[in-house]
């Protein structure tokens, strides 16, 4: 069969030989035409065609109808009249009938075909070196493997709060969150932390920025019987502004958790600790003092992309009932994208006594763009 198939190609390059070098016109079984020199690099089983204007063409041959030299098939209609003129004048002379040449009519031209771009594979050269590409790779590869797990979600917010009470000023703050919740785990975990920065208005009309106030609290629960768990809590703020330098709070308190449907849940408890205390102003508050604590938490997610978020926070020396402090917060989530969201929220933040008797209130109305992750 090989010597078959030889013995044929070497036949078909024999007869085909004399087109080779000139023009020839390629007619396909689609009924396209290409014009161009077949090179000697054809096989059997393809043609190689150099076009003018698609360069080296490459097809099957079983899709060709024929291969004819360009110039037999390319009569123009004055040839066409003059082949025509000679032909009458031929049968004339042997005594047929004659058409007079005023009778002759130039045949209309076909309307041209246009020319089947046939796409042909261009190698371009990479602009970085494979070398290079081979050495980064690899760490790509490592980065792109990250992947925080299933269990983790988190936010960062970054907004303006326009604030009110006892010092008014406008801030530009950032807050970052972080919650780690296994499936079928008892515990859970929940790290937040925010910074501030304030353009403050003094009682004379005066101005004056300040970055002093920001906020950390780590929170670990874990559940021991149904939805009761225990909790620890670590928190720590500084805000210059009501003349706190320091307040760092560790308490450990017990709290039930009521989900009565999918979409709504609410969290209650209360706990004790200790709390280090540090203010610009000399009073009795100072140092290391016990504290009393309930929270409380509720969330409501009426449509898949938008949430209600409330959460309030209870401190008090039990030695010094006039020693306290609140944090009351209430916030409409709506998630665009799974990347992005919105945030419209109201806080409240109250110390009754900060040094010498003197009480802080700070309200805030707060617009954020969220980043989920």
């Amino acid at each position: 069969m090989r010597n078959f198939l030889t013995s044929f190609y070497v036949l078909c390059v024999w007869a085909w030989a004399p087109l080779l070098a000139a023009p020839s016109l390629v007619i396909l079984d689609t009924g396209e035409q290409l014009i161009g020199e077949v090179l000697p690099q054809s096989t059997s089983e393809t043609v190689v065609l150099r076009s003018e204007i698609l360069g080296e063409v490459q097809m099957l041959r079983s899709r060709i109808v024929s291969i004819e030299a360009k110039q037999a098939v390319t009569e123009t209609p004055a040839v066409v009249v003059q082949r025509k003129a000679s032909s009458d004048i031929r049968t004339r002379s042997e005594g047929k009938p004659s058409v007079k040449p005023s009778e002759l009519k130039a045949e209309k031209p076909a309307e041209p075909k246009a020319e089947v771009l046939v796409a042909t594979e261009t190698r371009v050269e990479p602009l970085v070196p494979e070398a290079v590409l081979d050495g980064v790779r690899p760490v790509v590869e490592k980065f792109q493997a990250l992947k925080a797990p299933d269990d983790w979600s988190g936010s960062i917010r970054l907004g303006v709060n326009v604030s009110q009470g006892d010092t008014k000023w406008a801030e530009s703050y950032a807050n970052g969150k972080l919650e780690i919740d296994p499936k079928q785990s008892p515990n859970y975990y929940r790290i937040s932390g925010s910074y501030t920065f304030r353009e403050t208005e003094r009682s004379d009309g005066s101005q004056y920025r300040s970055t002093d106030k920001y906020d950390a609290e780590f929170t670990y629960r874990r559940t021991f019987w149904n939805d009761w768990f225990v909790q620890n809590a670590l928190g720590y703020r500084a805000d210059q502004i009501k003349g706190i330098d320091r307040e760092a709070q560790e308490t450990v308190g017990v709290g039930y958790h009521y989900k009565p449907s999918d979409t709504f849940n609410i969290l209650l408890g209360g706990g004790g600790g200790i709390e280090e205390f540090d203010a610009d102003y000399e009073d009795t508050r100072a140092g290391l003092n016990p504290l009393a604590n309930i929270f409380q938490e509720a969330t409501w997610k009426p449509f898949k992309r938008t949430s209600f978020v409330q959460k309030f926070n209870y401190y008090w020396n039990p030695e010094n009932s006039e020693q306290f402090n609140y944090v009351f917060t209430a916030a409409i989530r709506v998630r665009m994208t799974d990347l992005l969201g919105l945030e419209f929220s109201y806080n409240k933040s109250f110390d009754n006594d900060v040094g010498t008797g003197s009480a802080q209130d700070d309200v805030q109305w707060r617009n954020a763009l969220v980043v989920y992750f």
